[in-house]
């Protein structure tokens, strides 16, 4: 379930990051709002399931994961590795359903979104949705 949060987007682990921009005021004002908590995950835990609907995004405060795909024979697939900063589901947004599975490596914290809300986002602020 969703915990409150322990981070305001002000003070998001992630900001000091290389990767990331710096965020305008009014920015972090519009996805601090956007935001409806955090989750987190113990080592082991599946995240997403492939095949499923997820009404939220994920990013990934802390700790890491893998996307994999089961194949015919019951093996995995790995994918690829998700690590802080990274967006977990958006597929399930441009696919209908999540064409893979993620699951913790480590313990984790997300960020979670709604997943409705993403219009709102590219047609307010559409610089964040590369960020």
């Amino acid at each position: 379930s969703l915990s409150a949060r322990r981070y305001s987007c002000e003070n998001c682990p992630l900001r000091p990051l290389p990767a990331f921009r710096a965020f305008e005021k009014q920015e972090l004002v519009f996805v601090d709002a956007l935001r409806k908590g955090e989750l987190a995950f113990d080592k082991g835990a599946t995240v997403l399931v492939e095949g499923s609907h997820s009404d939220h995004l994920y990013t990934v405060l802390s700790g890491w994961a893998f996307r994999y795909k089961l194949l015919s024979d019951g093996r995995r697939q790995v994918l690829n590795y998700s690590m802080p900063g990274d967006l977990i589901g958006l597929q399930g947004s441009l696919m209908g359903e999540m064409q893979h599975s993620v699951e913790a490596l480590s313990p984790m914290l997300l960020c979670v979104f709604e997943r409705k809300a993403l219009p709102e986002l590219y047609r307010s602020h559409p610089g964040l949705a590369y960020d």
